[in-house]
Order: structure tokens, then sequence, then C-alpha cells
């Protein structure tokens, strides 16, 4: 059984590593992509202050940050040797999500439901978030703040 334990780990591996690669190849484009949408709106002048142009800048500017955050998440894992990613950076990578999908919502046009939903999606994130921050502060021994 050992022997199919180490053929196991070097696969986690070689997927941790390649899913890693693809995610870094993914990130560079949308940075790309990222900084042409922004010379172009930059050069629209006073145009660009309109809120929609500065959502979908935003937009994808936080395209990039997920991208990046797992990414890293995923970095993390392969360098402690671990295919888990922890369950607080992928609670970060969904209030990321839930933010730029706010950023991007037309509240002219979106429900109260709609609003509320993500509202509520966020708050629950959020508190998941600091209840996983305070676990991973008691296994350690820390005082969690107030």
């Amino acid at each position: 059984m050992h022997r199919f334990d180490a053929a196991y780990e070097l696969f986690e591996s070689l997927v941790s590593r390649l899913i890693m690669i693809v995610l870094g190849f993914l990130t560079l484009y949308a940075l790309i992509a990222a900084a042409i949408e922004l010379i172009v709106d930059l050069r629209l002048g006073s145009e660009f202050i309109e809120k929609e142009l500065l959502q979908n800048t935003f937009g994808s500017i936080l395209t990039v940050l997920i991208l990046m955050e797992f990414t890293h998440s995923v970095y993390t894992s392969i360098k402690n040797r671990s295919v888990v990613i922890e369950a607080r950076a992928i609670v970060l990578i969904a209030v990321i999500v839930i933010a730029r999908k706010l950023i991007l919502v037309d509240f002219k046009s979106a429900s109260m439901e709609e609003v509320a939903a993500y509202g509520g999606i966020a708050l629950a994130l959020g508190i998941l978030f600091w209840l996983l921050g305070l676990g991973s502060e008691r296994r350690r021994g820390a005082t969690p703040p107030p």
C-alpha cells in the first residue's frame, strides 16, 4: 500500500502544479485584458468616470485578484506539501467573487430580492470567514480578539 500512497502523492503534486500553471496563464491573460481595457477607457477622458465604464474596469481588476488569490492558494498548498486548499482561502475567494458581482450589478434594474440575496450571501461568507479565523487561532493556542 505504501507504493500506491507515494504514487498518488506524486499524482496530486503533478495535478496541483498543472493547475497552478493554467491559473498563471489565465491570470496573465486577464491582467493583459484589464490593462488594455483600462488604456482604452482612459483615452475617453472625462467619459471614463461614467458608472458603467468604472464598473467594467473594477470588474476586470477584481477578476485578476480572484485568479491571483486562487493561484496563491494552490501555490501555498504545494509549498506546504498539502493538496488541500484551506477553507478560509476558498471563502475569501467567494467573498471577492460576491464583491465583484455587487460592483457589476445594475441597481436600477435589479430586484430587491436579488440585492438582498447578494447581501445575505456576503454577510454569511463574512461570518464564516471570521469563524474560520477564530477556529485556526484556537488551534494555534492564541487568544481570539473580542
